[in-house]
Formats: C-alpha cells, structure tokens, sequence
C-alpha cells in the first residue's frame, strides 16, 4: 500500500512538471513528450499492478495464514479452556471428594466421639442410679431392721404392760379382819366366823398365797410370854395362819408381825386401840409384787 501511494506521487509530480513546462515545448516535442510519458505511465502501471498482484497474493496469503493461525490459536485456546475445564472439573472433583471423603471421617471421629460421650454418661448415670438403688436398699434394710426392733420392743413392752395390767388386776384382796382382846392371840367366835367366811375365797383362788399380818395397840408389854408388841402381833398372825390350815387351806400362806406401825384407829383412845390389835387375811394373787 506504501508503493502504490508513492508511485500515484510521483506521476503527480511528472504530470505538473510536463504541465509547467508546456508553453516551452513545441508541438512535436509535446507529443514525443506525451507518448514518453504515456509509455513510462503504461511501463508504471503494469509495474504497479504487478506489484499490487503481487502485494494483494501476500495479502491474501498472509492473511490465510493469519485466519489459519487465528484459528488454531481458537482451537488451542477452546482445547486448552475445555482442558483446562476438565482439569478444573477433576480437580473439583477431586477436591470435592477429598473433602467429603475429610468430612466424612470428621463426623465419623465426631460420631464415634459423642457415642462414647454419651456411653460414658449412661454409665456414669448407671453407676448412680446403681449407687442411688443400692443406698436406698441399704436404708430400706436399716429402716426394716428397725421396723423390726422396734415392733420386738413394742411387743416386750405390751408383755410388760400387759403383765402390769394383769398385776394391778389381780392386786392382793383382803378377805377378812379379826380382832383381839388385850394382849391375848386367842381367836373368839366372831373372830372364827370371819375365818370361815374367807376360807372359800382363798380355796377359790388356788393358785394365789396368802398373807396374814398381825398388829398391836401399841399399849406397854409388862408381863406374860411376849416381851413386845412385835412379839405379840407376830403370834397373832400364827394364831391365824393355824386356824386356816385347820379349814382345809392348802395355799402358801406367809404371817407377818407389823408391832404397831400401822394403826387403823387413835391410839389414845380405847375404841381406837381395839380397832388396832387386830388380824389382817390378804389374799395375794400370782405375780404381785406384795
């Protein structure tokens, strides 16, 4: 294209030239002139197509080779981007995979973690509520234990109550009282009556003792075979204690001399003083304390 535009210059040049020069020139000069330069045109033409030809092939084949290279480069450059893709997609992939494959085996590791987590928690609550069973066991025995003691103190202590009963009912019952003269053991008639009365009372009460307990007034022993008053409440009680056993009494009888510690009636007076020597039948049931 530089050749072309040169060539068109410089057969402007020639032309202006030839112009400027003509009012010079003859006819036959003029003509020679333009024949020259019609030849020398003719000459720069074919020249110049030559060269345009021969410009344009190399136009042509280097833009052939252009479209050529251009395309190839498209192809390298679609191959290399589907490659390039592909490797892109494998390598994703692969990427994809690994962190699955990664992932996996994380929840895996966290799986099997928290499994043994709460393994060891079932069994450590296990253990506790084994504990828990056990301590309330343990108590639950303690309290039966107990349950036990107390239910065999409360029966020894309904025995014993129930005993205590039975003593405060059968406490001794007396059954006759018989008096005596001044200073004399010996029964009268009344005194006898009395005894018979009480001796189906005691032969009633088989396995119940008898206790007799003789008393004094109180009044000075001076004479006769008793030198005390307890001497003389004591053989009054003998007196007594025979006389029974002469009715038939078979049961344990005990005779006690009390003296004149233990006074029904005044001392100072003489109604008060035979109220006090006196005889006293008790019966005593089984177990009382008297």
């Amino acid at each position: 294209m530089r050749s072309i535009a040169g060539i068109a210059i410089v057969s402007i040049f020639v032309f202006s030239v030839i112009l400027s020069g003509c009012g010079k020139l003859s006819k036959e000069e003029f003509a020679m002139e333009m024949d020259k330069y019609n030849q020398q045109n003719a000459a720069s033409h074919t020249d110049l197509g030559n060269q345009v030809s021969e410009l344009s092939g190399k136009v042509d084949a280097q833009g052939d080779a252009l479209r050529s290279e251009v395309s190839m480069a498209k192809e390298a450059a679609i191959t290399a981007s589907q490659q390039g893709d592909a490797d892109t997609i494998t390598a994703a992939k692969e990427a994809a995979e690994s962190g699955d494959a990664k992932l996996r085996e994380e929840l895996m590791q966290t799986a099997d973690m928290v499994s043994e987590k709460a393994q060891q928690a079932a069994m450590s609550g296990d253990q506790k509520l084994q504990d828990q069973i056990a301590a309330l066991e343990s108590t639950n025995k303690m309290q039966s234990q107990s349950i036990s003691d107390l239910e065999a103190a409360l029966m020894e202590t309904k025995k014993a109550l129930n005993a205590t009963k039975e003593m405060a009912a059968a406490k001794p019952m007396m059954v006759a009282t018989v008096q005596f003269p001044s200073g004399k053991i010996g029964l009268t008639a009344a005194a006898m009556e009395a005894l018979d009365g009480a001796v189906a009372k005691i032969q009633a009460n088989a396995d119940a003792s008898v206790l007799v307990k003789g008393h004094a007034d109180g009044s000075p022993v001076l004479r006769g075979r008793y030198r005390s008053n307890w001497d003389l409440s004591q053989a009054r009680a003998d007196s007594v204690v025979q006389y029974l056993k002469g009715k038939g009494v078979t049961n344990t009888i005990r005779s006690r001399g009390l003296g004149h510690t233990e006074p029904i009636g005044p001392v100072n007076t003489k109604a008060g003083r035979a109220q006090n020597r006196r005889a006293e039948v008790i019966i005593v049931p089984a177990g009382s304390m008297m």
